[in-house]
């Protein structure tokens, strides 16, 4: 019965397939007077956007779902205006910032192909709009984490320029007063959609996103502050693991705050005593906390290491460390002296490694980046001295 209930309202992801389609297919029919016409147009959208949606499928809401589908009934007016006045480029980056860069590359095909099967075009115009797209998309994610995109609407305006213009050449088209005025009127509409979008998307989600970030990666986070009061061990292990993942994320271009955000709360479950174990309490208490959903993600992979078929190196590092830092806080404990760092350190990643336990044998960390773990871990006997 649930299964039936899902399945019932999924059914929304159909509707960017079967309203575009009907729309193209009569629009064709209107213009082509064929049967035959109407009939590729149908199965032909329907492809597109099929395997557009089967790569996105998780990314698509009913909102998304909805705008695509209306983006997808402007893309057929285009069949009946000027060539370049509708701004696709524009429609692929909407749907990328509201959605995913996956469903925005992949809508470039279904926003270009419905127009080209109402009224047909020349492969020139097809290509010209698809490239344009790609590049477009390309450079407004390139800056969507700065919200600064008046460098790349230039850029983009001065390429739409060159291929425009290479266009023209290649087709030998006289130069009219439409022939200028058309492709000025979708650039200038471009342009004008991308920057709202790019802004939109900066401040309701790059913006909103930094500053949960700054809230769940303070060191004094409730959680964290209530691990100290009733674990020390705990509280340290977390600290100083949160302290390397961040090290080694800064120095293998990782990202620093997620990075550390793992390194804080990758046991935060100890905190409580259901009768589960570690990660599932830790992703609950997350849950329950709002953490963003790349730190969930990544929180999860970390409790699931040992069954997963392969292991991020953002999580092989993490596990790494903290399993270093675990083993020395045991031996510090046991009160016989130091042991021989370098071979202890050795020892304590190669079990890791290799071996019936080998947790890390199918890891995604580059075999360098390990070394220099395992080199710089060697270096820092002074700062072990804060695990006794």
């Amino acid at each position: 019965m649930e299964t039936d209930n899902k399945a019932r309202s999924d059914l929304y992801i159909l509707i960017p397939v079967i309203v575009p389609a009907l729309v193209t297919a009569a629009c064709a029919f209107f213009v082509q007077s064929s049967p035959m016409a109407a009939v590729r147009a149908v199965i032909s959208v329907c492809i597109i956007a099929a395997a557009m949606i089967s790569l996105s499928r998780k990314h698509i809401t009913f909102n998304v779902a909805m705008f695509m589908t209306l983006l997808a009934l402007i893309s057929a007016a285009q069949a009946f205006i000027p060539d370049f006045m509708v701004p696709i480029a524009a429609f692929s980056v909407m749907i990328a910032f509201i959605s995913s860069p996956t469903l925005g590359l992949t809508s470039i095909i279904y926003f270009t192909a419905i127009p080209f099967l109402i009224r047909e075009r020349s492969f020139e115009y097809f290509l010209f709009v698809t490239v344009i797209a790609i590049l477009c998309l390309a450079l407004m994610y390139s800056r969507s984490r700065t919200g600064r995109y008046t460098e790349v609407l230039v850029i983009f305006s001065l390429l739409y320029i060159l291929l425009y213009t290479a266009l023209i050449v290649m087709k030998r088209m006289d130069i009219t007063p439409e022939v200028v005025i058309d492709p000025v009127v979708g650039l200038i509409l471009s342009v004008i959609i991308m920057e709202i979008s790019g802004y939109r998307y900066y401040n309701n989600v790059i913006k909103r996103k930094d500053d949960l970030y700054k809230t769940v990666v303070d060191p004094e986070h409730p959680l964290l502050m209530e691990l100290r009061e009733t674990d020390k061990t705990e509280y340290k292990r977390a600290i100083h693991t949160a302290h390397y993942t961040d090290l080694f994320a800064e120095k293998f271009g990782y990202d620093k705050v997620l990075m550390r955000g793992l390194g804080f709360y990758h046991r935060i479950g100890v905190l409580s005593d259901e009768d589960t174990t570690v990660a599932i309490r830790t992703m609950k208490l997350a849950s329950q906390e709002g953490f963003p959903d790349d730190l969930m993600a990544l929180l999860r992979e970390y409790g699931e290491i040992k069954e997963r078929n392969r292991v991020s190196a953002e999580v092989s590092i993490a596990f790494i460390i903290d399993t270093v830092l675990c083993d020395l806080m045991k031996e510090f404990a046991k009160g016989k002296g130091d042991p021989d760092m370098n071979k202890f350190i050795d020892s304590s990643i190669l079990k890791l490694f290799s071996g019936k336990r080998a947790i890390l044998k199918k890891s995604a960390i580059p075999y360098y980046e390990l070394e220099e773990i395992r080199k710089y871990l060697k270096g820092e006997k002074m700062y072990y001295d804060f695990l006794r």
